[in-house]
């Protein structure tokens, strides 16, 4: 009972620790870093971050880790795939005796490396956003509690990198409402127009080049307005150069 109290505790200051972050890389960073701290049978830690269809290391508390990672990624094999695209966890208790992926293991056990964890991370959807990688320099390194262990943090994990991603998806919301309003501003200060006029030239302007409405709101922001033309062609080469976009011939 004392033992569960103490867990229960660790897990409650792990989980204020993570939600501290408020930005995706911090947030990342930090998962790692406490992974190691809490599941101590590891040595280095990594998290596989998945976006699509594309994978990818955004942080590892050593450069083996993402060197381990990389190697999976490119031969399209290894745990933290495993654990990300078919079961929610995936153990290697000695990488030389590994036969699943025997090229990727013969590798990174050149580097050191024995024993694997990598556990799935999920969202609140429960689909797959990542995969914790706990990596051991001895083989058997992990055992049951360890495997209980990284999936409760794995849980903790998630709710974090989940509430991390939706501030920033919120901040480049507002950022791009308010770029959009300040080249609205521009549009109507320069050729006269209301706010919707201003808002539908940019869409037209957006569909017919394809380029995102928020890009060509900041390309007009930081041109810092449209220069004068004497004329109506002057004034559509004018606007498409503060708009980033190419001029057409006169």
């Amino acid at each position: 009972m004392a033992d569960e109290l103490a867990y229960a505790e660790e897990f409650a200051d792990l989980s204020t620790q993570l939600l501290r972050e408020r930005h995706e890389q911090p947030t990342l960073d930090r998962v790692v870093a406490l992974a190691v701290e809490t599941i101590e049978s590891s040595d280095y830690c990594s998290i596989s971050v998945r976006t699509g269809n594309q994978v990818e290391t955004p942080a590892t508390t050593a450069e083996v880790g993402r060197q381990a990672d990389e190697l999976q990624y490119r031969l399209g094999e290894g745990p933290s795939l495993e654990a990300i695209w078919s079961s929610d966890a995936c153990l290697i208790d000695d990488l030389t005796a590994e036969a699943r992926w025997p090229q990727w293991a013969r590798f990174v056990a050149e580097s050191g490396i024995r024993s694997v964890l990598s556990v799935r991370i999920q969202g609140p959807a429960d689909d797959a956003l990542a995969s914790l990688n706990l990596y051991a320099l001895q083989p058997k390194a992990f055992d049951d509690t360890d495997l209980a262990l990284a999936t409760i943090f794995a849980r903790h994990a998630g709710v974090a990198i989940y509430g991390a991603r939706q501030h920033n998806n919120l901040t480049a919301a507002i950022q791009s409402r308010q770029l959009i309003g300040a080249a609205q501003g521009i549009l109507m200060q320069r050729f006269g127009l209301d706010l919707d006029q201003a808002f539908e030239l940019l869409r037209r302007y957006s569909q017919t080049y394809n380029v995102k409405l928020r890009q060509l709101a900041e390309n007009l922001v930081r041109a810092g307005g449209i220069p004068p033309a004497a004329d109506g062609q002057g004034a559509s080469r004018a606007l498409n150069e503060s708009l980033g976009l190419p001029v057409p011939d006169s």
